[in-house]
């Protein structure tokens, strides 16, 4: 039970950190959707929230009981645990970028 709970997190983990990517170039056109930068503003937070969510998941994932019945961890749960690791922080990254460009005005 732990084990499936585990995947699922870490499933969810992974979902959240896809979203940071879709979400990052979502808000950069928010931007033009009214006079001011309101809408940028509150795409670039929704955007942060989602990659928090994702890793409050990760860190449950991790957390977790890895040893069930004698069975350790399977190499695909450690395999989504990296990649949502690495797109967590890629996310994380490109959108600081992305709102260091706005201010700037590149």
């Amino acid at each position: 039970m732990n084990l499936i709970k585990k995947e699922i997190l870490t499933l969810l983990s992974l979902l959240c950190a896809i979203g940071v990517f879709l979400m990052s170039s979502a808000f950069q056109s928010m931007a033009y959707w009214g006079n001011d930068s309101t809408w940028y503003w509150v795409g670039v937070v929704f955007t942060y929230f989602l990659e928090l969510i994702g890793i409050v998941f990760l860190v449950f994932a991790i957390k977790r009981k890895t040893r069930v019945n004698g069975e350790s961890k399977s190499s695909l749960l450690i395999f989504g645990i990296l990649t949502s690791v690495t797109l967590l922080i890629g996310g994380f990254l490109w959108t600081t970028f992305v709102i260091i460009a706005g201010i700037s005005g590149i």
